[in-house]
């Protein structure tokens, strides 16, 4: 092996310069450019949950010059259920996707990175060698900043509305969030029983157990009608930790979205639950701001629409966001979430996701509720007017 190279991982000690010279020359742009040294640090992910992610960085030389170079390596795994192209989760999605074309020419402001390279292992499993975007406005975004983002996401969406054909590879997904909802079907007895326990009381006090089942009761009622809504490309996981905000060389203001692992078709203003929810739930935006944040969000997806063409009814847009939104950051995951707090072994897991602990965690869930209640009886009102 290479000196130099510091493996966080055994799937990565087979790397070496060879390898890693074709694809330094495609960051650099350059065909002369040679590798000189590297480290590799792992972000995010691990054995358990089929992806991992590492940052390889070091210097290279070309035409005589040391210069710096970056990559993100992205590494898929075969997950059971998952290697199902139809399944919600299907762990190879992002990299047919790029394989595909799909993301290299995205529609409007919205960009995915530059990918240089996808290698496809025996075993099943897939290498992602891509882009590292760095954000050229920082850790914490002003809320002008999520409507930006907001008006991309709407000529992004609104391209596929007005001359863009939806495309039809057979791994995009379909229905994605009725999938995800009833992958809770079977944790919702569980979680009835267990309305005694000392956290489901903190997370679902009072009257808010009955709330919460009887939404789970009247899901069928929202997944139905974001069926009924103009369809379009979702990537449906478009929230503060998988953006970046960047120039172009012209100038011009670019939000390059990560991790395309459920793209697929969904409703109009889906997409804006996890922008605005997910931002709040990860708590990239204060509660106080969220109403703010819903408003600007809102408001510059409509005029990314308009500027793509769309000129229906701003109301559908609401629908799906609000529809969306009402159902996604309570049933998702259900099993997993009741398992973490009934198990307190597992309570570590969460001081290290979310670096708090788990009852802080649940008192910000339960702030949490009533814009998710909000957001029901909005969407209930928005299905009987338009219907």
């Amino acid at each position: 092996m290479d000196e130099g190279l510091e493996t966080p991982t055994a799937e990565l000690a087979g790397l070496d310069r060879a390898t890693l010279a074709p694809l330094v020359q495609s960051a650099l742009n350059s065909e002369t450019a040679e590798v000189i040294d590297w480290e590799c640090v792992q972000l995010h992910g691990g054995a358990g949950i089929g992806t991992a992610i590492y940052r390889l960085a070091g210097q290279g030389r070309d035409q005589g010059q040391i210069v710096p170079w970056s990559l993100i390596l992205k590494t898929l795994h075969p997950q059971g259920p998952a290697d199902d192209p139809s399944a919600w989760n299907y762990y190879k999605r992002e990299a047919d996707a790029y394989q595909s074309g799909l993301l290299a020419d995205l529609p409007g402001s919205l960009a995915a990175p530059r990918c240089f390279d996808v290698i496809e292992h025996e075993d099943g499993s897939c290498w992602i060698w891509l882009e590292d975007v760095e954000d050229q406005v920082g850790s914490h975004w002003p809320l002008e900043q999520y409507g930006l983002v907001a008006r991309h996401l709407g000529q992004f969406n609104g391209a596929y509305l007005v001359d863009r054909p939806l495309p039809s590879w057979p791994w995009l997904s379909s229905r994605w969030l009725r999938q995800v909802i009833e992958s809770s079907t079977s944790a919702l007895p569980l979680l009835r029983d267990s309305l005694d326990h000392a956290l489901i009381r903190r997370w679902l006090p009072g009257d808010a157990a009955d709330r919460y089942f009887r939404l789970w009761e009247e899901r069928g009622v929202y997944l139905d009608a974001l069926d009924r809504l103009p369809q379009t490309l979702c990537h449906f996981d478009i929230f503060r930790r998988n953006l970046f905000a960047r120039q172009t060389a012209g100038g011009n203001h670019q939000t390059v979205a990560v991790d395309w692992a459920y793209a697929g078709k969904g409703a109009l203003g889906e997409e804006l639950a996890p922008l605005i929810l997910a931002s709040v739930v990860f708590l990239e935006v204060g509660l106080d701001e969220a109403q703010a944040l819903e408003e600007i969000a809102f408001e510059g997806y409509l005029q990314g629409l308009r500027e793509a063409g769309w000129g229906g009814d701003p109301r559908q847009v609401r629908l799906g966001y609000a529809a969306a939104g009402s159902l996604r950051y309570q049933f998702n995951d259900v099993e997993r979430w009741l398992a973490i707090a009934l198990d307190e072994d597992l309570h570590p897991m969460i001081l290290q996701m979310w670096g708090m602990p788990i009852e802080k965690v649940i008192d910000h869930g339960v702030q949490q509720a009533s814009i998710f209640d909000r957001l029901a009886d909005e969407a209930r009102e928005l299905i009987d007017a338009l219907e």
